[in-house]
């Protein structure tokens, strides 16, 4: 589990350091494995005896509980291909028998903070963002000109894209003599979008060999096995696991909500162009990449088909506790992605019956650890749909305030967090 945390950390100090103990113990365990051990596990946050961080469980499987996981995958893979949504939950169901009180239990989780008052008017959200974007001078500047940025995914353009678009109303109303240039951003920003569009439709994923640890070795296999096709640095193929999904969503989406507001046919193409590859795609096991999707087809006004995919690829593994059946969709990071999907569905009974449960499960971890994740804009659209749920509308401006707290002290201020979380504080305080 330590191991695991490290990795997703990408903190390679960390990464060797535990491996070392675990070789060593793997030999024979000294005197002090038990003060090495619970060094270990404080330096990646979880508690003593490693199956849990701040009281919440982590995923502890018996070897019995592994072996039918790893016996299930295939069978799921097959099932999802097929577009057999009855198959697919017949699958997740006998997961669930398999996996008793660990079923929906993430195989890691992020220590929390706890927020503070948040007392930020709309205007000084507004000159915080820009004052943030301004620390990211050299990065900005390369985007202005409409630049790549090395060894950056798809969707972090998407991020700033998606930022640019929600700040637009409210710089306009507050920095008026700043709109020129978020509009320059914006335009910038969506250009490099759409020179990164493969012509079918998906995104491309950079080679990240050597330089992020979860990514390079993923890499490296697939290229292993024939499975990808790198060009100029990046991986042009769709990732054959549905992880081209991810990007694709996120710059999809980014590109009609820019489409939308700027009334451009040229983004509004673009992203209609990564929607109707979506629709195409199978549905594969990982849970929170067909959800990207879901958000995707229902952004672009095909709903239907974003109904389906929900049925498909992603209703049939939520767990009795709200969460995913699986260890890795359970995780809280993959969890919101989920409820942002459920979000851009829109209420009805049908989603309610699935979103209420996952609502409850993501606000009972923050009652326990505090604030985990940065989905401010994720939240916020939920909230809306849901105005009396009161620890919903108190975990927004929770959220927001831990996000204002990692990009300023109150003297000096720094981009702490993904452009379009910062710029969703202005939607949130009035």
């Amino acid at each position: 589990m330590a191991r695991q945390i490290a990795r997703e950390r990408n903190d390679e100090q960390l990464v060797r350091g535990v491996e070392k103990l675990a070789r060593d113990f793997k030999s024979s365990l000294p005197a002090d494995a038990e003060e090495q051990l619970r060094e270990a596990e404080k330096a990646v946050g979880i508690d003593p005896g490693g199956w849990s961080m701040a009281g919440q469980p982590l995923f502890h499987p018996t070897p019995e509980m592994e072996a039918a996981l790893k016996a299930s995958a295939p069978k799921l893979i097959a099932a999802m291909a097929s577009g057999d949504a009855a198959a697919v939950r017949e699958i997740t169901q006998a997961m669930e028998v398999v996996l008793g009180d660990q079923a929906g239990v993430p195989d890691g989780r992020r220590m929390g903070q706890k927020a503070g008052e948040l007392k930020l008017s709309r205007a000084e959200a507004v000159k915080l963002f820009v004052d943030a974007l301004e620390t990211q001078g050299r990065a900005m500047r390369t985007l202005m000109k409409g630049e790549l940025l090395p060894d950056q995914m798809a969707r972090m353009y998407a991020y700033v894209l998606d930022a640019c678009v929600t700040m637009h109303s409210p710089v306009a109303q507050h920095a008026p003599q700043r709109l020129a240039e978020i509009e320059k951003l914006l335009r910038s920003t969506a250009g490099v979008l759409l020179k990164l569009q493969e012509p079918q439709g998906h995104f491309p994923f950079p080679d990240l060999r050597g330089k992020n640890i979860r990514f390079g070795d993923m890499t490296e296999k697939q290229l292993q096995n024939g499975s990808i096709q790198i060009e100029d640095g990046w991986i042009i193929t769709p990732d054959p696991d549905g992880g081209s999904q991810f990007d694709t969503g996120v710059c999809g989406v980014a590109l009609l909500r820019s489409g939308e507001l700027l009334k451009d046919e040229t983004y509004l193409a673009a992203g209609r162009r990564a929607a109707e590859w979506a629709a195409k795609q199978k549905c594969c096991a990982n849970f929170n990449y067909n959800a990207f999707s879901v958000s995707l087809l229902a952004r672009a006004g095909m709903k239907e088909a974003a109904l389906q995919k929900l049925r498909l690829g992603v209703a049939p593994g939520q767990a009795k506790n709200g969460r995913w059946i699986d260890p890795h969709n359970a995780r809280t990071v993959y969890h919101v992605i989920i409820l942002r999907a459920l979000a851009d569905l829109g209420p009805s009974a049908e989603i309610d019956a699935i979103t209420q449960p996952a609502i409850r499960a993501l606000l009972d971890e923050f009652d326990a650890m505090g604030i985990t994740v940065e989905a401010l804009p994720e939240l916020h659209a939920l909230a809306k749909q849901h105005p009396d749920d009161a620890r919903l509308q108190k975990a927004v401006r929770d959220m927001a305030s831990v996000i204002v707290s990692k990009c300023t002290d109150g003297t000096r201020v720094k981009l702490g967090v993904q452009p379009h979380q910062l710029a969703a504080v202005a939607e949130v305080v009035e």
